[in-house]
């Protein structure tokens, strides 16, 4: 996953500005400055942009640090490439940096005005949030649960695989879907098998969690085994297609960015 790739990654705040060399993330909507060499994300340097930008730390990664640009700007060689572009590229600390830093991004993007009292808010000059100018309300980078199922049905070696329903995304995933309010990722994983399918599980098993900066998720993974009926009765409202697929014909490989893959693979490759 594509998380794993740094060897040290330090997320602690540092109020120190930012130097010529710091690399910068500038973006602009869904779409990111970046210059693609051999399939990589090469990021731009603070001293390559055009001008002067405000900017925050987001973290440091191997000895770079990484800063979010708060403003447009451009610099020669580089153009806007979108994230769904990024996606794709080979993994490595510059994904990382863009898929992390998108989720600043949306942070500061959401979160101009206090909830509180309606004042400006201004970012803290000592940690990673938001400071109401009025009431000192302070405002920090959400993270939004969401749980990721790998259904088994032992009985005949299959997995249970999804597609999404109106989304771009058109690949097979698995069932997923966000903790609610006063509730366990476990009984939210027994929750969504049973409202995306109809089929009850068991025996939950913890695989591993991963940020998804994409959409500000903290995802949770699980296997678990099916239980009663294997007989699929899907939500259509949210999935496009749910069916059972035998082992050794799932579309999956090694090396994957998602949690999702990891766990496909997992399963296809009989660690699971």
């Amino acid at each position: 996953m594509f998380q794993d790739i740094p060897q040290n990654v330090d997320i602690q705040y540092d109020p120190e500005p930012a130097g010529d060399s710091d690399s910068v993330l500038c973006f602009d909507g869904r779409s990111v400055l970046v210059r693609i060499d051999d399939n990589k994300a090469v990021l731009p340097q603070m001293c390559e942009l055009d001008h002067k930008v405000r900017n925050v730390f987001i973290f440091k990664a191997d000895g770079t640090r990484y800063f979010l640009c708060l403003e447009k700007a451009s610099a020669k060689g580089f153009g806007f490439e979108p994230l769904d572009r990024i996606r794709y590229v080979e993994a490595d600390d510059e994904q990382y940096a863009v898929v992390t830093g998108y989720h600043y991004y949306c942070f500061h993007c959401e979160n101009r005005f206090c909830s509180v009292c309606g004042a400006r808010l201004e970012h803290s000059p000592q940690k990673r949030c938001m400071v109401c100018t009025d009431c000192k309300n302070e405002v920090y980078p959400k993270l939004s649960p969401a749980v990721i199922l790998g259904i088994i049905d032992e009985k005949n070696d299959s997995i249970l695989l999804t597609r999404y329903a109106g989304r771009e995304y058109k690949k097979y995933a698995l069932v997923a879907g966000f903790v609610e309010m006063g509730e366990s990722a476990e009984a939210a994983a027994k929750r969504e098998a049973m409202e995306e399918t109809g089929l009850e599980i068991t025996d939950l098993e913890y695989f591993a969690t991963q940020p998804w900066g994409f959409a500000q998720n903290l995802l949770i993974g699980y296997f678990a085994k099916v239980s009663g009926s294997r007989e699929i009765k899907m939500d259509a409202s949210e999935l496009s297609e749910a069916v059972w697929v035998k082992r050794e014909d799932v579309p999956a490989q090694p090396g994957g960015i998602s949690l999702t893959g990891e766990m496909m693979w997992a399963f296809k490759s009989s660690q699971r």
